[in-house]
């Protein structure tokens, strides 16, 4: 189901991943594909212009409901929360609901966000 690219990243869609999850036969071979995953994820969010962001968030989000930790995507939310483009916008706030608690220091740079997206005319 993964693609391997010449750059050393993977080319797989939510959709595969889950499948590859799902079709684990033990817990170890679950956490490998996992781990895989997690890793492609940091080295493709450390690209400046991802154009992929989004995917890799929700696939975040899929290992973060499975149990995995996943703090590294909350930084990708809140460039997700910055762009201009809407759906985007609401991907990131819907990533930064499930991957942020209270104690966090970005939470301040969300309230921010949020209060620049409220007064904002559109």
């Amino acid at each position: 189901t993964w693609e391997q690219k010449p750059d050393n990243t993977m080319s797989v869609k939510l959709r595969d991943l889950i499948r590859s999850v799902r079709g684990c036969k033990t817990a170890a071979e679950e956490r490998a594909i996992i781990a895989k995953e997690c890793a492609l994820i940091r080295t493709a969010l450390r690209s400046p212009e991802s154009p992929h962001r989004h995917r890799n968030v929700a696939k975040l989000l899929y290992i973060h409901m499975l149990g995995y930790p996943t703090h590294f995507g909350q930084m990708e939310s809140l460039k997700l929360i910055a762009s201009p483009s809407f759906p985007q916008k609401r991907f990131g706030y819907l990533a930064l609901m499930l991957l942020l608690d209270e104690r966090q220091e970005v939470l301040m740079l969300v309230t921010n966000s949020l209060k620049n997206d409220m007064a904002h005319q559109s």
